[in-house]
């Protein structure tokens, strides 16, 4: 869902919780008149929406003494304004309300937090069965507006665009003229809710709050179940920027054209609200974009954010590239590898040059001396009838005094791989390979994947393998490790050896089967998987007689009940 697709629901009826993080310096008690001699001082400067980061030393220092706690953000990306870290002791999160007490980090990022006071923590309603509730007031609020001033516009008219309140009220010029009567409106308002009066228009909006009110509005939150509330905090400090700073989205423009901003920047919206809007400075636009902004409105962007300052509701970025038209699957998927920092360029010519160059690669004379010979062995891969990248093999020989050698022979990767190359380095960074709906993304290049290390039927090939010797009850004998080479006698699917169980007696016949070696017949691959099924089948039996837990057993027909 798009930002200008999104309504805000605004329900000013009860406290929004971390009041004192939206009323910012002022507090809840100050006067207007403290309000106006303030503006007055600091009039031509920016005020800061967010907390300065604590010091590295005081960082140290408070997560030594258990003052400060540290854990990975998770921000709920529906109801972004919501986040959370794990509790160190096992017990519920600690919750994070809102982008000012988020204090600019993003979802993924290693952050350290200070617990705020205790009458300032969550309340779990009972009725919540202790799972995440809605908060009033902020649940349905684009994540700009979170713990920030509303313009008296969006509460007259709650259906306008957020586009337009966002832009029109929260330029940043807006932040250097004290921010007029619209901060004088909301922190009047949230004077009055702060001490829980629900009912509108009965009390005086400048009336400072009494100190017994707030006395007992806090001994009420004590008095609360220990269970009822949830600890709560605010960030002081950014560790790791997990998150990769990259967002898809769109491009627009600033509403106010009679503003400074206008003519320097244009407004990123990302599709992930979980990320704050950004300023594209112009320059990193296409050039017709001021003239033709239409013409890009279903054109989707990268953004990175290089900055996010204390003083600015949105962060500064530069835009990456354009994708292409939002909703087609390639525009789309590279939006959603590069949001989540995926590599997914081409490998370079210095990582390809670590690998073999010639092809076909024969394995060298002298490697045969420190491996294990299993190539006359019946070895077999089982794989997708599509899958190009063989990566394992197994093998099970019957012995004379009934028990069986069992091995399982996995592609010796490390062998093409030194340690400290260049390949090593980016196998490294990318950790893993991506499947997608469409394609892949390796970690590693294909040449290996699919030519060096795949284990091909009829060709040799160097292997890692694990070989015990079982009884036909699956208990373990013996067992050997170390490295082999093998030579897989045929390349069957999933198909194949799912007919080969189903028909334990029967032929199948050679013209349903692919390729096989002539040192080795289909009838002795086919006795192969029997052995190797009666050995599963035996010990998937012992691991529920010890307690384990089927979970894929379908719901009998009689007891799925309509509900009455």
């Amino acid at each position: 869902m798009s930002h200008s697709d999104y309504r805000p629901n605004l329900r000013p009826l009860e406290p929004p919780r971390g009041a004192s993080s939206v009323v910012g310096s002022h507090g809840i008690g100050a006067s207007p008149g403290d309000k106006k001699s303030k503006n007055k001082s600091t009039r031509g400067k920016k005020k800061s929406i967010f907390e300065t980061y604590m010091s590295k030393e005081d960082v140290s220092e408070g997560l030594k003494k258990g003052t400060l706690i540290q854990g990975a953000l998770r921000i709920n990306p529906k109801k972004f304004h919501e986040a959370f870290i794990p509790s160190p002791d096992g017990d519920r999160d600690i919750f994070i309300d809102g982008v000012v007490a988020r204090n600019r980090a993003l979802n993924g990022d290693l952050v350290v937090v200070k617990l705020l006071p205790e009458e300032q923590w969550k309340v779990i309603k009972p009725e919540s069965n202790d799972k995440e509730t809605e908060a009033a007031y902020e649940s349905d609020l684009p994540e700009e507006l979170c713990g920030h001033h509303l313009p008296q516009q969006s509460l007259k008219s709650y259906n306008d665009s957020p586009d337009v309140i966002i832009e029109a009220q929260f330029d940043d010029s807006d932040l250097e003229d004290g921010h007029g009567n619209t901060q004088n409106l909301l922190v009047d308002g949230v004077k009055k809710l702060s001490v829980g009066v629900h009912e509108k228009g009965k009390e005086d909006a400048g009336a400072p709050v009494k100190k017994d009110e707030s006395t007992s509005m806090s001994q009420d939150i004590r008095a609360l179940p220990e269970k009822s509330l949830q600890r709560s905090a605010k960030v002081v400090y950014i560790l790791e920027k997990k998150h990769s700073r990259a967002a898809t989205g769109f491009l627009k423009l600033l509403t106010d054209k009679n503003s400074e901003l206008f003519r320097k920047y244009a407004l990123f919206s990302p599709s992930d609200h979980r990320v704050p809007r950004i300023y594209v400075p112009l320059k990193d636009c296409p050039q017709d974009f001021v003239t033709r902004p239409k013409d890009y409105a279903n054109t989707l962007f990268i953004c990175r954010i290089v900055d996010w300052k204390e003083d600015s509701n949105f962060a500064l970025g530069q835009l990456a590239k354009s994708l292409g038209q939002a909703g087609e699957i390639e525009p789309e998927t590279e939006g959603i590898l590069t949001e989540y920092g995926v590599d997914f360029s081409d490998f370079s010519s210095e990582v390809l040059e670590c690998l073999p160059q010639g092809l076909p690669w024969t394995i060298p004379p002298d490697e045969f001396s420190k491996r294990k010979d299993l190539r006359k062995d019946c070895v077999f891969t089982i794989d997708p009838s599509t899958a190009r990248d063989l990566d394992d093999a197994l093998s099970c020989k019957p012995l004379a005094d009934g028990n069986f050698e069992v091995g399982v022979h996995i592609a010796d990767v490390s062998y093409f791989i030194p340690e400290g190359s260049d390949l090593d380095r980016v196998a490294a960074e990318r950790a893993t390979s991506v499947y997608l709906v469409q394609k892949v993304v390796p970690m590693l290049p294909r040449l290996l994947c699919e030519e060096l290390c795949s284990l091909n039927p009829m060709t040799d090939k160097l292997t890692f393998s694990v070989i015990w010797t079982l009884t036909p009850e699956g208990k373990i004998l013996s067992e050997w490790f170390g490295r082999t080479v093998i030579r897989s006698c045929i390349k069957l699917s999933y198909e194949h050896a799912q007919s080969m169980i189903e028909s334990p007696t029967e032929k199948i016949p050679g013209k349903e089967l692919p390729p096989i070696s002539p040192e080795h017949s289909s009838e002795e691959v086919h006795q192969a998987i029997l052995n190797l099924h009666g050995i599963a089948k035996q010990l998937r039996q012992q691991r529920f007689v010890d307690g384990a837990l089927r979970l894929d057993q379908e719901i009998e027909r009689h007891k799925r009940r309509p509900a009455q």
